[in-house]
């Protein structure tokens, strides 16, 4: 199937800043934003219609190939300097696609970024998609909770502040990762059943596509201000 050349834009600004802000536990003298455009990996060749999670072997379909490439063009003139990547195959696989329209990048793999830690591993997706996917109520380590997840990203989110201040990069991470994203980018905490209704948090579709991109300008530590977000799907 060939993926249409249609550009979906959706932008929302959140500069919310919590009182204090003028504290940085980033480093002293941060002046200058990073941007991060945080991404979904394409779409997965799944016949079974389960919920794959960290489970081996699920790589992009031929959709998903195209739609990376959709979304490598379409940050193919942005100043990315380094493409970031969750260690999943399907991530890891968009990445090196983006990561071809900037020479010399190649992929580096984070842990702060894989995909959720959920006990719901090869259940089909339409039980699942019932309960309004909530992977996490009730969950117990090494099964995640919303806020776990989210206080992994922001670990993230720190890391790029310091590393690339100034900068612009990419990252190509899980639908989940998005979602708490998104969410701590509105003020909210996170919590299973938001899951269920992101339309009521300005989110523009029920559920972050594949190969959709969000757009954070991060100034300063993200936990003290809020990044700005936007909402782009690039094909």
């Amino acid at each position: 199937m060939q993926v249409s050349r249609r550009v979906s834009v959706y932008s929302l600004n959140v500069a919310v800043i919590h009182s204090g802000a003028a504290l940085n536990t980033v480093g002293e003298g941060i002046d200058l934003n990073t941007t991060l455009y945080l991404m979904r990996h394409g779409h997965v060749h799944n016949p079974k219609n389960i919920l794959y999670g960290r489970l081996p072997g699920y790589r992009l379909s031929e959709d998903g190939v195209q739609q990376a490439h959709a979304a490598g063009q379409w940050l193919s003139d942005k100043a990315v300097v380094a493409v970031y990547s969750s260690p999943m195959e399907r991530a890891q696989q968009t990445a090196a696609i983006v990561a071809d329209f900037h020479a010399g990048l190649q992929p580096i793999t984070d842990q702060r970024i894989i995909e959720v830690s959920t006990p719901y591993e090869g259940q089909p997706t339409a039980d699942l998609a019932a309960t309004g996917w909530d992977l996490y109520s009730g969950n117990q380590p090494p099964f995640e909770m919303p806020q776990t997840v989210l206080d992994r990203v922001l670990d993230f989110f720190e890391h790029l502040v310091r590393r690339h201040e100034g900068e612009s990069v990419a990252a190509v991470a899980h639908g989940d990762i998005l979602v708490f994203a998104w969410l701590h980018a509105q003020g909210e905490k996170p919590e299973a059943l938001m899951k269920d209704k992101l339309r009521n948090y300005a989110l523009p579709v029920d559920y972050p596509e594949t190969a959709a991109i969000m757009s954070f300008e991060l100034r300063g530590s993200p936990r003290l201000t809020l990044p700005t977000v936007r909402y782009d799907r690039p094909y």
